[in-house]
């Protein structure tokens, strides 16, 4: 009779083949920007996987090359981080630790967002110090312990409803994460333009699951499913949808410091539970030249 360590291994083992029929799934997508491009959904790799056996998968060091988390019992690879990708998030790390030498910032981590769901985002910032917590005061899960208060996740292949969906989990009632930053790299259109897009979440909207914050900053126009996904299904108002493309006379992110592409990041919410509260002389908001982000995307094509 197998021992559980050999069961897990096996289970472990299985999972591994799956991962790599995912990533030449991924790898095999002919990008266009589209519909694809919004509804893109996850490949699952398994279904009901308790929270423990997940975690003690992450924990054994395998080497998985696609992005993939656990969603509701299910796990699923959703992404094939390329160079792109790489550079993107190699560059908004390095300008958020410009920000204060109060902040941690990190990458890749596990998070638990509720009893059946373990995401991971890109890039992670919480103060370096951190208030005790009162013993009256209900403690989150293991992973969830010190919960960021600010997540980035950088889509590549993974659509953009797939990104939005995880705000959900990010602003449950089992973290303290005040902030959701996600960033969709489209593809390149045949001209050799392409769009990007910006939504910055808070818990502290009315609505947390609406964006505060969605701007344009590619060097083309957002297409037409993706406004209709930001307007018709996630019920973004039209005001809040700005950058290139939108209004009637568009501004161009061709350079770096123009206003209208300087993303704002409050900073109140970044040092929630910092011990001291935010420090003296922090500015109102830390910001993210996203012609920076654009450029960087570009050069990496």
């Amino acid at each position: 009779m197998p021992t559980y360590s050999q069961v897990e291994e096996e289970l472990y083992s299985k999972w591994c083949s799956e991962f790599d029929l995912a990533r030449y799934r991924l790898l095999a997508i002919v990008r266009q920007e589209g519909t694809q491009e919004v509804k893109r959904l996850g490949i699952a790799i398994d279904k009901e996987i308790s929270q423990n056996t997940y975690l003690k998968f992450c924990e054994s060091e395998r080497d998985i090359i696609v992005k993939y988390c656990l969603i509701d019992g299910k796990i699923e690879a959703y992404d094939m981080p390329d160079e792109s990708h790489a550079y993107v998030q190699g560059e908004l790390s390095f300008i958020m630790r410009s920000w204060s030498n109060q902040l941690a910032v990190t990458g890749e981590r596990d998070l638990i967002v509720n009893s059946r769901s373990v995401y991971r985002g890109d890039i992670n910032v919480r103060p370096k110090h951190i208030q005790p917590q009162q013993p009256q005061r209900p403690q989150p899960p293991r992973a969830g312990q010190h919960c960021p208060n600010l997540v980035v996740e950088i889509g590549n292949t993974e659509g953009l409803g797939h990104l939005h969906r995880k705000v959900v989990g990010y602003f449950s009632s089992q973290t303290t994460t005040q902030l959701y930053l996600a960033i969709k790299l489209f593809p390149p259109r045949p001209n050799n333009t392409f769009a990007l897009l910006a939504l910055l979440y808070s818990r502290n909207n009315p609505n947390p699951t609406i964006p505060v914050i969605v701007k344009s900053f590619g060097t083309a126009s957002l297409s037409i499913p993706t406004r209709n996904y930001l307007q018709n299904t996630i019920n973004v108002p039209v005001n809040i949808i700005t950058g290139v493309g939108i209004g009637p006379v568009p501004i161009p992110c061709d350079r770096v410091n123009i206003p209208e592409y300087q993303l704002a990041i409050p900073t109140n919410p970044l040092f929630n539970g910092a011990r001291g509260g935010v420090p003296i002389g922090t500015p109102q908001y830390f910001y993210i030249d996203l012609f920076v982000l654009q450029d960087v995307y570009q050069n990496s094509l």
